[in-house]
């Protein structure tokens, strides 16, 4: 936490939770606040009586410091941070104009906040939903498909993990300006060990994007090949030949074709098992395959 000298104050975490603005969008609202005062107040958690965690207006917040512009408070009270994190989200969504990418951040953020914050499968439930549909409330919500909100976590994952190394590209990712394939955000978060990826810059972030993809296809390649014979083989032991040395789509093709097989092999053979490990080996590549 960060003593800003007053009774509010700024927790990173949820700073760094919400997009921040582009040097444009900051310009006017530095020039709205200077010609008509901060109008709209400032909300903050009330964590205790002398205790005040700003979770909205972090940029008027900074501007009205610096020019000495009063404001005034609204006061929320939540019961974690997760509670607050998804206030913040819902609070950004509804009344900023956000890009396809920000939309898509928020959305995976929302998943993932969802998923972790204690109670949440409790409260997808009491709408009348089982365990296992997070996603499907959250894509109804949003009139999108759950596949897309899937896809929208991994992408809210990845950049997550750009941040943690790299704060200033995970922004130029957000707000446009940086050159990057979505799906290469999105497959840092199929890495065994996210924890322990640091991103240098956008070369750095195509080149281990490059590597993770290459170890999910060798997996998938493999799972596949185990499920075709029947055998348990172990994952890097399916017949590669040729895989390594093609392009992206072109392995992809093939893979393709070989889900379509076991697929159809699996439902002659009325083979539950094999469906089901087919299923999780497609939602493992969501994003490559759609």
């Amino acid at each position: 936490m960060i003593d800003l000298g007053s009774s509010i104050s700024i927790n990173k975490e949820l700073r760094e939770h919400i997009i921040p603005l582009g040097d444009q969008e900051l310009f006017q609202l530095e020039k709205s606040l200077l010609e008509d005062g901060c109008r709209e107040p400032l909300t903050v958690w009330e964590k205790s009586a002398d205790q005040l965690v700003l979770v909205d207006g972090h940029n008027r917040f900074k501007l009205c410091q610096k020019h000495d512009i009063t404001f005034k408070i609204r006061k929320v009270r939540f019961e974690t941070i997760e509670d607050a994190k998804l206030w913040m989200i819902d609070n950004q969504i509804g009344r900023r104009n956000l890009t396809g990418d920000q939309m898509s951040y928020y959305r995976g953020l929302k998943y993932n906040s969802l998923k972790k914050k204690k109670g949440g499968y409790e409260y997808v439930k009491s709408k009348g939903q089982n365990e296992n549909s997070t996603s499907e409330h959250i894509a109804k919500a949003f009139g999108v498909s759950e596949s897309t909100i899937k896809r929208d976590a991994k992408f809210a994952e990845g950049l997550d993990i750009v941040g943690k190394s790299n704060p200033k590209l995970k922004t130029k990712i957000l707000i446009g300006e940086a050159k990057v394939k979505k799906g290469d955000v999105q497959i840092l978060a199929d890495s065994h060990h996210p924890e322990r990826i640091t991103i240098k810059n956008e070369a750095d972030l195509f080149n281990k994007a490059k590597a993770i993809r290459n170890d999910v296809l060798k997996g998938v390649e493999a799972d596949l090949q185990a499920i075709k014979s029947q055998k348990n083989l172990t994952r890097g032991e399916a017949d590669e030949k040729g895989s390594l040395f093609m392009e992206k789509d072109d392995r992809l093709r093939k893979i393709k074709g070989m889900i379509l097989s076991a697929i159809n092999k699996a439902i002659n053979d009325k083979d539950v098992r094999a469906i089901k490990e087919l299923k999780k080996l497609i939602e493992r590549l969501e994003g490559e395959l759609f």
